[in-house]
């Protein structure tokens, strides 16, 4: 097992690459640490094989941590800062990771930790990984993480997009054209103005319309033509 370390001071930033580890067997998680100073404690009572290193955290920085380390292990920097990319590689960092960061660019750099193995890692990508990729959407005062995979159709609401999936729906300031951009065009299809559907979701098709649950999906005539797509 690759033993590795996950360093942010925030929550949400860790749950996110624990989630994405999950998808790669060969790793475990042997701690999460919320500061520099409490991930060099961590280091000292047990070997690290990959860190995960935020770099703007409180009283330590990733960049700091790095430098006072004798032996530095396997170690991608996960940031929201691009500034700080040539002083990582100076360090001989993997990879550098820029925030948010999303499953099929993480997935390229779990390859790149393999190839510094020696190849060693015996990973298959899961088909859930381009379907998972999460991503977040104000919602009133919140901003909810929405996995594609849960999404069975969109449906544009004037300025507001209504998102439907398998247990809620979310409304959201958003244009039909930013939220595609989120989503892989191999599963969501825009088959009217108003309209995204998630293939995957589609129940049955009815002349031009598509039944995703007890809804009634409408394809505009000028994409009718994905309707054969679909059915085969």
């Amino acid at each position: 097992m690759i033993q590795c370390l996950i360093v942010d001071d925030e929550p949400l930033a860790r749950n996110l690459l624990r989630e994405y580890l999950t998808f790669f067997g060969e790793f475990e998680i042997m701690a999460e640490c919320g500061s520099a100073t409490e991930a060099a404690q961590s280091m000292m009572r047990g070997t690290v094989d990959v860190l995960f290193l935020d770099i703007d955290m409180p009283h330590l920085s990733g960049i700091e941590l790095l430098r006072e380390m004798k032996s530095m292990p396997l170690t991608v920097l996960c940031t929201a800062h691009s500034e700080f990319a040539l002083e990582g590689y100076e360090l001989d960092i993997v990879d550098y990771l820029l925030k948010p960061i999303g499953l099929p660019r993480f997935t390229k750099c779990i390859s790149k930790i393999s190839n510094r193995l020696g190849g060693s890692l015996d990973f298959a990508q899961n088909p859930q990984i381009e379907s998972y990729t999460p991503f977040f959407v104000k919602s009133g005062y919140k901003k909810i993480k929405i996995i594609p995979g849960e999404i069975e159709y969109i449906e544009a609401m004037e300025k507001y997009i209504r998102i439907h999936m398998k247990k809620t729906k979310i409304m959201t300031l958003m244009s039909m054209t930013e939220i595609l951009s989120h989503l892989n065009n191999n599963t969501f299809v825009r088959v009217h103005r108003s309209y995204i559907v998630n293939k995957n979701t589609i129940e049955a098709v009815e002349g031009n319309m598509l039944v995703i649950g007890d809804a009634m999906i409408p394809v505009s005539k000028a994409n009718r033509y994905l309707i054969d797509q679909i059915v085969n």
